[in-house]
């Protein structure tokens, strides 16, 4: 099935350009997400007609996206305290949501967090490299520095000698 995309699609296209895709793909995804429209005579003489308006948009979405970029590589590394074990193992992970939350109040830069993608879930002490992908063609990395906060003593007591205790 041919169809005009209204947006940039992963893995198959930028915004205005004309594909094939599967046509369940496009009755099930694209259009009923209006990232895409059918390419009949009409639509495709109108695409003609927008090229430079949706050109345009891309090249400022690309700009703005390279400043971010250029802003994300001044930090250097980002870091952050969390409570941890004895282990270094930290009670809980760190999501891509506190990723954007901490990158928007220590440096004012705010991204959507759907950009961040990591090579392993942060979860222990450490250095971790995130892979922020503001758009397709704009990609950029940051280190993130986990450290703990408070360590926390890790203590295993067996039932037992709780039931002694309290009897």
């Amino acid at each position: 099935m041919q169809i005009i995309l209204k947006r940039d699609v992963q893995n198959v296209g930028e915004a205005g350009d004309l594909v094939n895709v599967k046509d369940g793909y496009a009755r099930n995804y694209l259009l009923p997400k209006n990232y895409a429209e059918l390419a009949t005579p009409g639509a495709i003489q109108n695409r003609e007609q927008n090229i430079a308006r949706i050109k345009a948009k891309q090249e400022k979405l690309h700009a703005e996206a390279l400043a971010k970029a250029e802003q994300i590589e001044k930090i250097g590394q980002l870091e952050l305290s969390a409570k941890a074990g004895e282990s270094g193992k930290l009670f809980g992970t760190i999501t891509t949501k506190r990723l954007c939350e901490e990158l928007l109040e220590k440096a004012g830069i705010e991204i959507d967090k759907k950009t961040i993608s990591l090579n392993a879930p942060i979860n222990k002490i450490g250095e971790y490299t995130m892979l922020i992908k503001l758009t397709s063609k704009v990609k950029t990395e940051l280190k993130v520095v986990v450290t703990a906060s408070e360590v926390i003593k890790e203590s295993i007591e067996e039932p037992a000698e709780n039931a002694e205790e309290n009897v």
